[in-house]
């Protein structure tokens, strides 16, 4: 049975040095609290210069960063996606060292290969027993899969375990082996349970939005994608979710089941599984506390890491193994390009997520979004921030038509044998264009303020300060 410890004391042990990367998962999200507790006793402690390494970074935890840079603690950034006021602050420049953006895939392989080695990893789980086994499934702030912080626990040099419920009669599952933890630290409250939903997670009521799902559907439908034993992954946004809805409903009307639904986990996708819509849901992050609560009872419901879902050095990762991928996206452009981290003024308000493995792995990838917001055009000559190439993009659908990539011939034919034509990418910007008029791209300094890493390691864009901040 091992020790339990006092925090300032758990990290004074780990030996972490000026210099050294620390880590965070974000399984949290909004109503995470441990960044925001851990942050600021290492600058009380007086480390300085480290770098911080997180699944993401959201809500208060974005504010809790800018203050250790601000007092020198943290000198860097590995993400794969922030938001204000952090975002804010490094839109100027004044961060100094580039930000890293990397899909999750892409941070479980650099960790694992040694790349960007984990020196602290301070992971939170919702329950642990004496001996320091832990979970996300059970005790008050439960939030589900610790998909992420799987990775860091395996392959960070020192562990340090941090829950508010220790359960005496022991976990009913282990997610963190005890032999995986360093050290043990019981805080009063790791988070707020009732704002894990929140960030990217939105559902939608907008006709234009519907109206795209539907359009989707009819393209895939008419595409033989929805069969027997099909396996499906949708992103958060608004638009994909409707979508999941309508899948789901042809497939009740058509007597079709899935083979496995996968990434993040919603109360939606739970029903689909409880339906037997679906054999098995693969979940890297649990998205409400239905899915959390499934997760701790469903064996069919299985928590899978960072790797499992995504890392290309994985043999047979989930992200491979997808028959159709819906994605979200900021912008596209007329190669296919997707944007999901940055506006066309670079302004950060999205992230990587898994958006560049599930793209590239993925037998068929679609791209969900209206053609327009708020009179800026999605669709352009040049996405402003390359995140998912568009060599593995099959097609992008809009409100106004859709483009399937010309490097998909097959799916062409297909879809014009089933009366869908599609349009041509730059034919389909002209048309948005004569809405919009033609797009003023910003100018752009010489100032490098982060970098965005595909999936295997390579710059895929640099991203450079806007005269716009």
């Amino acid at each position: 049975m091992k020790e339990w410890v006092k925090l300032e004391q758990a990290i004074q042990n780990s030996g972490l040095k000026e210099g050294d990367r620390i880590s965070f998962h974000h399984h949290l999200r909004m109503g995470d609290r441990i960044v925001t507790l851990i942050l600021p006793i290492l600058s009380k402690m007086n480390y300085k210069n480290l770098t911080l390494s997180a699944s993401s970074l959201l809500g208060p935890a974005c504010e809790a960063v800018l203050t250790g840079i601000k007092m020198g603690t943290i000198a860097q950034l590995e993400t794969t996606g922030l938001k204000p006021p952090l975002s804010t602050f490094l839109e100027k420049g004044d961060l100094g060292i580039p930000v890293i953006f990397r899909s999750h895939g892409g941070r479980a392989r650099s960790i694992s290969s040694g790349e960007s080695p984990v020196n602290l990893a301070f992971l939170a789980v919702s329950a642990a027993d004496r001996s320091g086994n832990g979970n996300g499934t059970q005790g008050p702030n439960r939030f589900g899969s610790l998909g992420y912080g799987l990775v860091d626990a395996r392959w960070a040099e020192q562990v340090i375990l941090l829950t508010d419920t220790i359960l005496e009669e022991g976990l009913k599952q282990i997610s963190i082996p005890s032999e995986q933890v360093d050290q043990m630290v019981l805080i009063p409250q790791i988070g707020v349970r009732k704002e894990i939903t929140g960030g990217s997670l939105r559902t939608t009521v907008k006709p234009l939005e519907s109206l795209i799902a539907l359009k989707a559907l009819e393209v895939l439908i008419a595409g033989g994608m929805i069969k027997e034993g099909f396996n499906f992954q949708a992103g958060s946004g608004g638009i994909s979710l409707k979508l999941s809805s309508l899948v789901a409903q042809y497939m009740r009307e058509n007597h079709i089941q899935g083979g496995f639904a996968s990434g993040g986990v919603t109360a939606s996708l739970v029903k689909l599984l409880q339906e037997g819509l679906f054999q098995t849901l693969y979940d890297v992050q649990s998205f409400d506390d239905e899915a959390s609560f499934s997760l701790g009872q469903d064996n069919q419901h299985i928590e899978m890491s960072a790797s499992r879902y995504a890392n290309p050095d994985y043999k047979d990762c989930i992200a491979h193994q997808l028959d159709i991928m819906i994605l979200s996206a900021t912008e596209v452009d007329c190669n296919f390009n997707v944007n999901s981290l940055t506006g066309s003024d670079g302004r950060f308000i999205g992230a990587l997520g898994g958006a560049p493995d599930t793209g590239e792995g993925s037998k068929i990838t679609m791209v969900v979004l209206p053609s327009f917001r708020a009179r800026i055009p999605s669709i352009r000559e040049k996405v402003h921030t390359v995140c998912t190439e568009g060599k593995y993009i099959d097609l992008i659908v809009t409100e106004r038509g859709f483009s399937v990539n010309p490097k998909n011939k097959d799916l062409m034919e297909i879809l014009e044998n089933q009366g869908l034509h599609s349009v041509p990418i730059k034919s389909l910007m002209n048309r948005i264009y004569e809405i919009t008029g033609v797009p003023q791209y910003p100018k752009l300094t010489s100032q490098k303020i982060a970098v965005v890493e595909d999936r295997h390691g390579k710059i895929l864009d640099t991203i450079f300060k806007s005269d716009c901040f």
